[in-house]
This record gives C-alpha cells, structure tokens and sequence, in this order.
C-alpha cells in the first residue's frame, strides 16, 4: 500500500483536457499533476490585500462652491 487514497472528483471536460495536456507536458500522469497542483495551491503564502505598502492620501473635501460647480456639469451631462 503507497499510503494514497482514491479521491473522485468531477471536472468540466475542458478542465480535464487542460490537465491532461499539461500532465503528458511534464511527463507525468494526470493524478500526478492534479496531486502536484494541489499540494501547491495549498502551500502557497496567503498574499496579502494591501501588499503592494500602499498609503492612502489625506485628501481635503470639496468646498460647497466646488460641490455647486460638479452639481452644475452634471445636470448639464444630462440634459445632452
């Protein structure tokens, strides 16, 4: 006994064909590369949402006579 289980699953006919072009690809059978790409995606660090250290700018709200003029082009817009 190798220690493996049987694990059935049930895939699209793309998907399956997708991972038998990549298995004959990498010389391997296709429970090989599908065990290979699992054991990957499991192992993969979680990426963090804001991982690129972006800061947020302080922005200054808009003044009422800014807010009237935005007001105003947008009424326009859609009265065209």
């Amino acid at each position: 006994m190798t220690g493996n289980v049987n694990l059935t699953l049930k895939v699209s006919p793309e998907l399956k064909e997708m991972l038998k072009a990549l298995a004959l690809e990498n010389n391997t059978s296709v429970s090989q590369e599908v065990v290979k790409r699992l054991e990957q995606s499991l192992q993969a660090p979680a990426h963090d949402v804001d991982s690129q250290a972006v800061e947020e700018e302080d922005v200054t709200p808009l003044s009422a006579a800014e807010l009237r003029q935005i007001r105003s082009l947008l009424k326009k817009k859609k009265k065209k």
